[in-house]
């Protein structure tokens, strides 16, 4: 037992991202995108029904349909991954695409119910991202970020009523006149940030970007959102590549 023991120890210190292995628990969604499991589908015959090599218990061969993205019905069930998605409808049930799904009463994202979202208004936006009327979502979770927000560019959107950079909301800028300056940086007409935090001390009225992460007001020199103590901006210039 000692020698196992120490066999595991020696195991994980050689090669840390075995640790990892150790730990890990497979994920509805890790089942989809695992490369092993990437042409995986079901399969059935007059009586049963498989998915990658394993019977899917209670699934009624007869009427089974692959939905395809792991989904999959019979007329009464529907299935993720060969495993049963809880409390959803079969006969309305539909596959989005990269992951999500819905039915007549509820939306699903890899199997799992997406708390709160509205399955009459939902749409999947590619890349993990889908919204219904009132809200946006990331790979099944709720963001802080509304539905009607609009990309401005660099990372930033917003709404009538607030400002997001990456779908964290932007606190103290008014929306109404805030603007995308590119490369991390925006302002509204009295504060400037910088990947959504505010650039302390920063004019915004005189506040420009230099490019390569630098930026000027007309008393202070930033890179990244800090200032570059001793840097005179009247003079200071980024040179252009060849």
């Amino acid at each position: 037992m000692k020698k196992s023991i120490v066999l595991i120890l020696a195991v994980l210190v050689a090669f840390p991202g075995a640790a990892r292995c150790f730990a890990r628990t497979e994920s509805a969604c890790e089942v989809q995108r695992g490369p092993e499991r990437r042409h995986r589908g079901y399969v059935k015959d007059d009586w049963s029904v498989w998915y990658g090599g394993r019977k899917v218990e209670g699934a009624v061969a007869s009427s089974f349909s692959d939905l395809g993205g792991e989904y999959g019905r019979d007329n009464w069930k529907v299935f993720y991954a060969g495993r049963e998605v809880k409390g959803a409808a079969a006969s309305s049930f539909v596959n989005l695409g990269d992951g999500y799904a819905r039915d007549n009463w509820a939306v699903f994202y890899c199997g799992r119910k997406v708390e709160g979202a509205a399955a009459s208004s939902f749409e999947n936006l590619g890349r993990g991202y889908g919204k219904d009327s009132w809200h946006t979502y990331l790979r099944g979770v709720r963001q802080e970020k509304s539905a009607q927000a609009e990309n401005i560019g660099g990372g930033y959107s917003k709404d009538p009523w607030s400002v997001w950079y990456r779908g964290r909301k932007v606190e103290g800028v008014s929306a109404s006149s805030f603007v995308s300056l590119g490369g991390g940086y925006g302002k509204d007409p009295w504060k400037v940030v910088f990947e959504g935090r505010e650039v302390k001390g920063a004019a915004a009225s005189s506040f420009e970007i230099l490019g390569k992460g630098y930026a000027k007001d007309a008393w202070k020199v930033y890179y990244r959102g800090t200032v570059i103590p001793d840097a005179s901006p009247g003079s200071f210039e980024v040179p252009r590549g060849r």
